[in-house]
């Protein structure tokens, strides 16, 4: 039977800490003021880069300089941020209703989802920078900025959700088959109860994607909202309220991932303390290694012919205009057919190259970053405790606002893509390392501390095999992350690779080019996605846990 949770492998929680991995005796006392630390620390490096670093550069002004501009701009921000969180309110709904109701479908009827898993792996893979010129076009008003926004969180809780309903507990499910239920009868009783916590754990983390994904659409397109007012800020080189409606998003994206947990500590008191996790093992029975792969190459034909037919349906439903609504007959045309074909191709591929080269070099550097972070925060927890929620800030600030101010440090050539694509790489490679080197197994850590083993010896020896699956997990999300991060500073800064080339088809009107440039970036996300996958069953079988 397919399995998203298995093809996916996307940890959807924090990777809390278990009691049973705590130290005795090491309990701690103030359990926020590691974070409160942390924080502080974070003021003063800024205060410090603001002041010495960039002085009398113009693209970082001091934490106080910020609290002004936060105080002066109220304004502003009173009248835009209503629009946003308006937009991202929306693009929750639709994008977790969605989700949810296509993870009760896949596990009700698993042919569904063999058919169209590897769609829901396409919609993550799309980056949706690219994807907003052509929204506009095609939709009016707010609906752009409510489809990215809905975007942003569909897979995670698509994940989630499936996870959660295959984690019900077997004996349970057992009982309601010997009594005679149905399918339906086990999703009620059982199976909804037990995907909560897994749930409400994709939902905190949808809640500030959506907040972020309204903001680049109103970045890429709109008229009102904060991405709008960040345009004109920087615009009038007024960095200081960049910074401001920055933080202010971040903020706005914090509160909407506090509430949710809130929420989720009330709804499933019992899940406390429970680490969600989405990266299980396929179930079903044993294949021979034909027979997979015939089936595999059956289900991929079939993902992607309901592919292209909701691509035709979506164009023609609509009664969208050809001039900038192409059809994959048109982009098969543009790179195929006339004269000009060869030369549109040649375009294309060059461009796409300069991009792998770029989100190569980020994903090898964030990822690394990542990983030394991960075991300084699993060895030292006074380390994790400071920093992780300084992380979990960071990653709340729109980085398409923030793009611009990093090429104008760093310039505009390889290393502010390579930072850029670093940084989108970097938070979900930490959260799913984390995650994996607390999963080691108790016992053999209690063995290497009866042997009196050093932490190194400890995390060398048993935490980092335990942790190569969800290396791999993370991979599968930021792999195709550092894509994106490297369209996205192509698109702003950098005037080069694919990025720039479709943000030129856009502005000149070239729309076969842009959507060719949106079918050839989602290919090659998804390409990497399952190259991925590939290398990681030989990799965990020679030196993962069980290896």
């Amino acid at each position: 039977m397919s399995n998203l949770v298995a093809e996916a492998g996307l940890p959807v929680g924090l990777g809390v800490q278990s009691d049973e991995d705590r130290p005795a005796g090491r309990a701690t006392k103030v359990p926020w003021l590691g974070g409160v630390l942390g924080i502080v620390v974070l003021l003063v490096v800024w205060e410090v880069l603001a002041l010495y670093v960039f002085e009398g550069k113009h693209i970082m002004p001091t934490p106080t300089g910020v609290l002004r501009g936060l105080w002066d701009n109220r304004t502003l921000l009173h009248e835009n941020a209503g629009v946003t969180i308006a937009e991202a309110a929306q693009g929750y709904l639709w994008g977790n209703v969605l989700a949810i109701g296509l993870a009760l479908l896949f596990i009700i009827s698993p042919p569904v989802e063999a058919a169209l898993l590897r769609l829901a792996i396409a919609s993550y893979c799309m980056p949706i920078i690219v994807v907003a010129p052509i929204l506009n076009i095609v939709f009016s008003g707010d609906k752009p900025k409510v489809v990215l926004a809905a975007m942003s969180v569909f897979f995670t809780t698509l994940v989630g959700m499936s996870a959660g309903l295959r984690s019900a507990d077997r004996v349970s499910l057992d009982v309601i088959r010997a009594y005679g239920g149905s399918t339906w009868k086990a999703l009620v009783k059982v199976r909804i109860r037990a995907a909560l916590p897994s749930l409400f754990a994709a939902l905190r983390i949808a809640a500030p994607a959506a907040v972020l994904g309204a903001i680049i659409g109103e970045y890429l397109g709109g008229t009102h909202g904060l991405g709008v007012a960040m345009i004109n800020a920087e615009q009038s080189l007024d960095v200081t309220r960049v910074w401001s409606l920055a933080l202010f998003s971040a903020a706005l994206a914090g509160i909407g991932y506090a509430a949710t947990g809130a929420v989720a500590r009330l709804a499933t008191p019992w899940a406390k303390g429970q680490m969600a996790s989405v990266g299980g093992a396929a179930t079903g029975p044993t294949r021979g290694r034909t027979f997979r792969a015939a089936r595999s190459v059956l289900f991929l034909a079939v993902s992607l012919g309901v592919t292209l037919l909701l691509w035709v349906g979506f164009v023609k439903l609509l009664h969208l205009n050809s001039y900038f609504a192409k059809t994959p007959a048109d982009v098969w045309q543009y790179l195929t057919h006339g004269s000009a074909a060869a030369g549109n191709r040649a375009e294309l591929w060059h461009a796409m190259v300069a991009t792998l080269r770029d989100a190569s070099l980020g994903y090898v550097f964030g990822t690394v970053l990542a990983v030394l972070a991960a075991m300084a925060m699993v060895t030292y927890r006074t380390i994790e405790a400071a920093f992780m929620p300084v992380a979990v800030v960071l990653r709340s600030v729109p980085l398409i606002a923030m793009t611009p101010l990093i090429a104008l440090a760093l310039g505009r050539g390889l290393v502010s893509v390579t930072v850029i694509a670093g940084i989108v790489t970097f938070f979900p490679t930490l959260v799913n390392v984390v995650q994996g080197l607390r999963s080691a197994p108790h016992d053999s850590i209690l063995l290497m501390r009866a042997f009196d083993a050093s932490k190194l010896t400890t995390l060398i020896k048993v935490r980092v095999p335990s942790a190569l699956p969800s290396l791999f997990s993370s991979a599968r999300i930021a792999a195709p992350g550092a894509l994106l991060g490297a369209v996205l500073a192509e698109w702003l800064s950098t005037g080069k690779g694919l990025g720039f080339l479709m943000l030129e088809a856009s502005t000149e009107s070239r729309f076969d080019t842009l959507w060719s440039g949106v079918v050839l970036i989602t290919a090659a996300s998804v390409i990497i996605y399952a190259i991925v996958g590939l290398i990681e069953i030989p990799v965990l079988k020679r030196f993962g846990p069980a290896g």
